[in-house]
């Protein structure tokens, strides 16, 4: 990031920040059981399977998928100097693997990283041993697959 932030990029990320967490906590998906019961479509003929977490992801796919379409028309962001696109835009294995690990861990403890920190705000027992995990993890990935920037950004292309 650049040294020199602009006061309204802050306050607008310190706002969808606001707004993000809001959504998780009235969504409910800062509630593991809830994600688990969602995560769990075996249980679907038993009926112990829990759809309204789908009417928190479709809405957001779909606001997500205009905001892209009207963005791309836009010269640049209202807040920022550029949009920041994906440097990395090929699916490779380090990817692919990512993603498996972050669903089982989010599949074992229904818990994700974004619900994980707004769940700070209230402390339930044993969040800690999520974050401790969590942050050991992205560290400890550093270790198993070392790249810096320009190598990853290279094998990417």
């Amino acid at each position: 990031m650049k040294s020199s932030v602009q006061p309204t990029y802050l306050i607008t990320a310190a706002l969808s920040g606001l707004l993000f967490g809001a959504g998780l906590y009235v969504s409910q998906m800062v509630n593991p059981l809830k994600v688990l019961r969602f995560l769990d479509v075996m249980a679907i003929p038993t009926g112990g399977w829990d759809p309204s977490l789908a009417f928190v992801i479709v809405p957001a796919i779909a606001v997500m998928f205009i905001a892209v379409r009207i963005g791309r028309r836009r010269q640049a962001p209202l807040f920022d100097v550029e949009f920041h696109e994906p440097e990395y835009k090929r699916i490779d294995a380090p990817l692919v693997g990512g993603a498996a690990l972050f669903g089982i861990g989010w599949g074992m403890s229904g818990i994700c990283p974004g619900p994980a920190i707004a769940l700070i705000a209230f402390m339930p027992d044993n969040l800690w041993i999520f974050l401790v995990a969590m942050f050991v993890g992205s560290y400890a990935g550093a270790y198993v697959i070392p790249s810096g920037h320009d190598k990853r950004l290279a094998m990417a292309r």
